[in-house]
């Protein structure tokens, strides 16, 4: 603000560029756009006015120009993967993660974490699908039909215990589901994401638990892959029991 009151024209620069730049796509994205579009004028006030904490600024609107170019990058592919139909959703989470860190520590809890993830990023990769979301020990993936999807959960639970699952002893609990959910921007919205969510309550760790929407859509794909265990289930939320499989490599 200081730098606006000591250069007028710095303001109207800045109104220029953010003109017609952002959308009404939401506010993360509004955001992200309107950073992208300040970081040219921030470079130019720098070079006027170089100072230690013009150069952080800048820094800073460069970080988040290109973590916005990601993001859009990442709506792309979202977007693409809804646009074939019925989406294949997934929901995963470490099961006993807060016992384990309460034992463990923080370090070690961590360290456990970034073994996931690196589970997550290559099942996601086998499905040819999409990390939508992360929080904390838990994702959000979705892919483009309800056979990749447990594909890469299936993947995905194997690949914990075979890495992180014999250093550290735990295990993935995995939901899959199969639906039409609302995309807005980089994110998954509606009810099927909710009830895949809702799924992981019925899931023992190291299972991989499937609705019977996505199991029919999907086993006549999946010759390396069997169903057993079917069942139906009480979901939080939900009037009506919901079926479901457990799904293991065959």
């Amino acid at each position: 603000m200081a730098a606006l009151r000591r250069d007028p024209d710095l303001a109207d620069q800045i109104k220029g560029s953010l003109k017609g730049r952002v959308d009404e796509a939401g506010r993360l994205s509004t955001v992200v756009q309107a950073v992208g579009a300040l970081e040219p004028i921030l470079a130019d006030a720098v070079r006027k006015r170089p100072s230690r904490l013009g150069l952080l600024g800048l820094k800073s609107a460069h970080l988040i120009a290109q973590l916005a170019s990601e993001d859009d990058t990442s709506s792309g592919r979202l977007a693409a993967i809804a646009g074939s139909g019925t989406v294949g959703i997934v929901f995963a989470d470490v099961a006993g993660f807060t016992e384990f860190t309460s034992r463990n520590g923080d370090a070690q809890a961590i360290a456990l974490l970034g073994r996931v993830h690196d589970a997550v990023a290559a099942a996601t990769a086998v499905g040819r699908g999409e990390i939508v979301k992360r929080f904390g020990d838990g994702y959000l993936l979705a892919f483009p039909s309800a056979s990749q999807a447990v594909r890469a959960a299936v993947d995905l639970a194997a690949r914990v215990d075979r890495d992180a699952g014999r250093t550290y002893g735990t295990r993935v609990r995995v939901a899959v589901h199969a639906g039409e959910p609302l995309v807005e921007g980089d994110d998954l919205l509606g009810h099927d994401v909710n009830l895949t969510a809702r799924l992981l309550d019925v899931a023992e760790p190291g299972e991989v638990v499937v609705s019977d929407a996505a199991r029919e859509a999907a086993e006549r794909r999946l010759r390396k892959i069997s169903f057993s265990d079917r069942r139906e289930v009480k979901v939080r939320g939900l009037a009506l029991r919901v079926g479901v499989a457990t799904a293991t490599a065959s």
